[in-house]
């Protein structure tokens, strides 16, 4: 019979969810910012904190960081002694899925890397490149509102006066938590295409907020269906 969990747990268990839920809607700013904040928790145990860092590797900012955390938690999960068949089953694909975002994050920096270092002996200073970059993300954002602004009827010309103000300050060159549990997957570069995303899907597994406990059965596998799903199933 599976464990009651409690209210913190299930608060947590709740706030994972909705954070791939939004992510698998694609409202990526909305899900990388509700996965930072669950981080943020220090009773947060190892699976959601590696859903979250699996989450937050597909990102503008840090994914080789996460992915490598990621890896890490799950490595460490998958190391107990205690995991049922069909739990250590749900955790491996996990790992394997982490490692897959973590080779992609690494060759993505490598190419980037390549790229910034091409522009600097073209004789590019670091201050033209990182204005250069801030450069593009506008014309991003203003492209992506454009499209916003016509799909709900409203003059993309109206308000672009305050544009600017929803622009991040911190958008450097790519460069660079302990007790709950769950899974699922920070990246945007303007290098970086939308096609080289993982969506994974819900991996479920009941667990109390101490680490040391027993792992029941995972009750949802849908992990890497390469489909996005609208709802969790229960």
């Amino acid at each position: 019979m599976a464990e009651e969990r409690n209210p913190l747990a299930a608060m947590f268990e709740l706030r994972y969810k909705e954070a791939w839920r939004i992510w698998r809607d694609g409202n990526n700013d909305a899900a990388e910012a509700k996965a930072r904040d669950l981080l943020q928790e220090p009773r947060l145990g190892r699976f959601h904190q590696a859903g979250m860092h699996l989450l937050l590797s597909t990102a503008s900012d840090y994914y080789v960081e996460h992915a490598l955390e990621a890896v890490r938690l799950f490595t460490e999960i998958s190391a107990r002694q205690d995991l049922t068949d069909k739990a250590r089953e749900g955790i491996t694909t996990c790992l394997r899925d982490a490692n897959k975002m973590l080779n992609r994050a690494r060759r993505d920096q490598t190419r980037i890397d390549r790229e910034i270092q091409k522009k600097l002996d073209a004789g590019m200073t670091m201050d033209e490149l990182h204005q250069a970059q801030i450069d593009e993300m506008h014309k991003r954002f203003e492209a992506e509102e454009t499209l916003t602004d016509m799909d709900s009827g409203e003059d993309p010309e109206e308000d672009s006066g305050s544009r600017s103000q929803t622009i991040p300050d911190n958008q450097d060159i790519p460069g660079v938590t302990d007790d709950s549990q769950q899974t699922e997957s920070q990246r945007t570069e303007s290098q970086r295409t939308e096609s080289q995303r993982t969506d994974p899907q819900n991996v479920v597994i009941e667990m109390d907020l101490d680490d040391d406990d027993p792992l029941p059965d995972i009750v949802r596998y849908n992990f890497g269906t390469g489909q996005k799903k609208g709802t969790d199933e229960l």
